[in-house]
Order: structure tokens, then C-alpha cells, then sequence
């Protein structure tokens, strides 16, 4: 791996989540529930001190290192093993991240049950559709190992 992959993949992990944060905190305007990543990342990650709520940058910031490390993954591991024209196999790997995230990371770690369904009924749709465009984005652009 040379420098110009990892700056390339960094790159596009940065963009690929910047994208995913910003539709997440508009898809009001499309009729689906607002999910506030960063806010949800900070509060999980930091919580309440005696001072207030933690700074909301600190969520940006992890929920960032989170996608460029999931690009990293796929452009080094997965992209490689998986089917179709590139910007395919990008979005099977979100739809795999998906799936990882409703089914680990959503019930166990924010306790909001299996695919959300302790929060808004149609909050699947909105996590479904924003890994969709990560992924669309991370296979369109970026290289594979």
C-alpha cells in the first residue's frame, strides 16, 4: 500500500461519510425520520459529565474515523471478493454493513432493538438508504488493493 492509495481511500472515505452524515440530517425533507449520527455518536462514545453534553464535533469526528476505516476495509479485504461492476460491489458492501449495523451494533450498543424498531418504524428505511449511498459512493471511487 503507497501513500497515494492511502491518501485516494482516505479521501474518499471522508467524502463517502460526509454524504451519509449530511443525508442523514436532511431526510426530513424527504418524508423519512432525521437520524442525528453525530449526536447519537457523541452520546454514546462520551455521554453527560457535569459540564453538559459532550461537543457535537467529537461525534463528526468518530463517526469519520468509522468511515474511513470502513473504506479502508473495503477497498483492502472486501471489494476484491465481491461481484459486479465496481460501483455494485460498493453497494454490497453496504448493504453488508448494513446488516452488521441493525443486527450488532443498533440493538447492543444503542439498545434500540433489531433494526431500530424501539425508535421511529420507518428509521430502517432512513439507516438503509444512507448505507446505500456510502456505499454507491465508496465503490464508484475508490481503488481496490
Amino acid at each position: 500500500m503507497d501513500l497515494e492509495f492511502f491518501v485516494h481511500v482516505s479521501l474518499v472515505g471522508i467524502l463517502a461519510t460526509y454524504m451519509l452524515i449530511v443525508s442523514a440530517l436532511w431526510a426530513e425533507r424527504f418524508g423519512l425520520p432525521r437520524i442525528d449520527l453525530p449526536r447519537g455518536m457523541t452520546q454514546l462514545t462520551f455521554g453527560d459529565s457535569f459540564e453538559g453534553p459532550a461537543p457535537y464535533g467529537w461525534g463528526i469526528f468518530i463517526i469519520m474515523m468509522n468511515g474511513i476505516a470502513f473504506a479502508f476495509l473495503y477497498a483492502t479485504v472486501f471489494a476484491q471478493y465481491l461481484p459486479g461492476e465496481l460501483w455494485m460491489r460498493g453497494i454490497i458492501y453496504a448493504v453488508i454493513l448494513y446488516f452488521g449495523a441493525m443486527l450488532i451494533f443498533v440493538p447492543f450498543f444503542l439498545r434500540d432493538g433489531f433494526f431500530g424498531m424501539k425508535g421511529h418504524k420507518m428509521g430502517w428505511l432512513t439507516s438503509l438508504i444512507l448505507h446505500l449511498w456510502y456505499g454507491l459512493i465508496l465503490g464508484w471511487l475508490s481503488p481496490i488493493l
